[in-house]
């Protein structure tokens, strides 16, 4: 009996010292965030000219890939002309119907899957959004305007 109390003492003991440890912990101060100190205007300046970095390097990739989706759709056409060329020489027969179409599918796969090599389109980056205004206050020497 006891040896139970000495146990439960240390237990409730070990209990309150790792409560205190961490509210102790809890207790310190965040740090402030540090604010800007560049008006809304030079704010929208800057944020205005990493758009402009950021739309040429959309345009660039979006021509790259454009050259890219060229290259694939004329290697396609290509194909596609090869077999319907070699199908007209070889005769209408059903195999050669068969050989057609099996060209085709294949020229199709293979452009499907270099098109989805190429990945995601770019995205276009938004524009900055303009800082508002500050309201106007109305002049105070101006006088009310007589209603005949």
């Amino acid at each position: 009996m006891q040896i139970k109390r000495k146990a439960a003492t240390v237990a409730i003991a070990s209990i309150f010292t790792l409560s205190s440890i961490t509210c102790a912990a809890a207790d310190v101060t965040p740090s402030p965030t540090p604010t800007s100190t560049l008006s809304p205007m030079q704010q929208y300046a800057q944020a205005l000219e990493q758009f402009k970095v950021d739309m040429k390097q959309y345009q660039v990739a979006r021509a790259l890939r454009e050259k890219q989706l060229r290259v694939i759709f004329s290697e396609f056409n290509a194909a596609l002309k090869k077999a319907s060329e070699d199908a007209r020489v070889a005769g209408k027969s059903a195999a050669t119907k068969a050989t057609l179409a099996s060209a085709r599918a294949a020229a199709a796969a293979a452009r499907d899957e270099a098109v989805s090599l190429l990945g995601p389109e770019p995205i276009a980056p938004t524009p900055p959004a303009k800082p508002a205004k500050a309201p106007r206050m109305a002049e105070q020497g101006k006088k009310p305007e007589k209603r005949n």
